[in-house]
């Protein structure tokens, strides 16, 4: 079952979007609508799960952007897939704390809704995936959703991921070759995973809050394109 949330306070809205993921429910769809942020998170903090949340931003009270935060900072929840909605553009570059899968800009349409939901199942497919390698005798499998980025020095490959390091013998060319697409190469010693991308600019990203990585020239304009491309 792929889980999805809509949070709006709009009912308008949300009837719109449950109606567009009808036509996914042999696909194994479920939703759920919350008219507040403050229904969501506690349904969150109770335990609930979804795989995607649809999260409008303007709110009276907790509005999106704050419930985002909570979500990754308090709930810990580095896995749900959040797709950003509002009428007003202006937040957009505000939101790369929260690491967001989109942001769209109301009137929602069906093309943009369905094309988030496909993306979001292909995101849910890394945790079903695992990046296998053997070093010093031993064999290792480490789920793609767990790897921040893999790092090239001399012959080795470091693996950062949520939990720590692990190093393996190897290129990262061949590593990179072998990876989802959502790893995106920035530079010859740098394999990233875009999931959790919380900051860049021309020249360096942010990796989940914690490191920041150069962006060699030659692939600046293709990083830029990546992670400013229309959804």
């Amino acid at each position: 079952m792929f889980s999805i949330a809509i949070c709006d306070d709009e009912k308008a809205i949300c009837a719109q979007m449950e109606q567009i993921f009808q036509t996914y429910r042999d696909r194994g769809i479920a939703t759920e609508v919350f008219y507040n942020c403050e229904e969501l998170f506690d349904s969150l903090a109770q335990g609930a799960y979804f795989d995607l949340i649809f999260l409008d931003i303007e709110f009276r009270q907790m509005n999106g952007i704050d419930v985002g935060k909570k979500i990754r900072n308090e709930l810990h929840n580095d896995c749900v897939q959040i797709v950003f909605i509002s009428a007003k553009q202006e937040y957009a570059m505000e939101l790369f704390s929260v690491r967001p899968m989109n942001f769209l800009i109301k009137p929602i349409s069906q093309q943009a809704a369905l094309h988030n939901l496909e993306q979001a199942m292909a995101l849910s497919k890394l945790y079903d995936s695992y990046f296998e390698f053997r070093f010093d005798s031993e064999n290792y499998r480490v789920p793609y959703g767990d790897i921040l980025y893999f790092e090239s020095t001399n012959r080795t490959v470091s693996i950062h991921t949520k939990y720590g390091e692990k190093i393996l013998y190897g290129k990262l060319n061949e590593i990179e070759k072998r990876a989802p697409i959502y790893f995106i190469r920035i530079h010859q010693s740098y394999l990233i995973n875009r999931c959790y991308v919380t900051y860049w600019k021309a020249d360096e990203v942010e990796i989940a809050r914690q490191v920041k990585l150069s962006i060699s020239k030659s692939y600046q304009k293709k990083v830029r394109q990546i992670l400013l491309q229309e959804q």
